[in-house]
């Protein structure tokens, strides 16, 4: 990569500003989510990382409570990723937070529509589209 590219990818960066995860999980009664969907999913996405390097029930909990944040705050279809990639960290000894609940209509929903693109792609291979 060029000097060029190289100084536009940290600019880009730089502007993206984006909350430190631990402060997030720290406080996610208090989190302020950036506002723009790509921002939004790469915060989400660094949180579930943060638990993922260091995890226990608390911050499992925490990043929880954060996606349901998130969830009242804006486009549901941002938490499915990440509710999905944090419920695959649970430890057996782990009590699934009330949280989850908030969520589970979104996380269902999307895997309908995921079923529901999957049979179209089906039916549209077998028209010879």
């Amino acid at each position: 990569m060029g000097d060029g590219p190289g100084l536009e990818l940290l600019a880009s960066l730089d502007r993206m500003d984006l909350p430190d995860p631990e402060d997030l999980l720290a406080d996610p009664a208090g989190a302020v989510l950036p506002e723009r969907g790509d921002l939004r999913q790469a915060t989400l996405d660094g949180v579930v990382a943060a638990v993922r390097a260091r995890p226990d029930q608390e911050r499992w909990d925490a990043a929880w409570a954060l996606l349901v944040r998130a969830l009242e705050t804006g486009a549901p279809d941002l938490v499915v990723v990440p509710a999905t990639t944090l419920a695959a960290l649970r430890r057996e000894d782990w009590d699934v937070p009330a949280a989850v609940e908030h969520l589970a209509g979104v996380v269902s929903l999307s895997r309908r529509a995921d079923r529901a693109s999957e049979r179209v792609a089906r039916v549209e291979a077998k028209a010879g589209r």
